[in-house]
């Protein structure tokens, strides 16, 4: 790992972790973890090479945003299928907040490999 890598991903973490710090439990959630990782490591296996090479890293990041959708869609159709009778305001909120989770680990996922990646390619 290069110094300018190790930099930029401090300095990313950090500010999301400062927006993040205050409703940091509202954006955990373990299935959509397993979700999203599960979609990147898949499609990560997919491609030859060095573990952290950049073809890996880069179907990671599309991997990892795919799931983060299907994701969303599962969660979607499992809200869609559970209404009933009752009132939405109860309920609908902190369900869409979860099946959003996965879009949201996706993108992230993506914007960590995406700065490895920038780091290693040349000028």
């Amino acid at each position: 790992m290069n110094k300018t890598m190790v930099m930029a991903l401090i300095v990313f973490l950090a500010i999301n972790y400062m927006v993040l710090s205050e409703s940091m439990t509202l954006f955990i959630d373990a299935a959509s973890i397993v979700m999203v990782l599960g979609g990147a490591v898949s499609f990560a296996l997919c491609r030859s090479g060095e573990w952290l090479s950049v073809s890996r890293l880069s179907n990671a990041a599309e991997g990892a945003v795919i799931a983060g959708w299907l994701g969303a869609l599962y969660g979607g159709v499992m809200i869609l299928s559970n209404i009933d009778e009752r009132p939405l305001y109860e309920w609908m909120g902190s369900a869409c907040a979860v099946m959003l989770l996965t879009v949201v680990y996706g993108y992230f996922i993506k914007a960590l490999c995406r700065l490895v990646v920038l780091s290693r390619v040349p000028d």
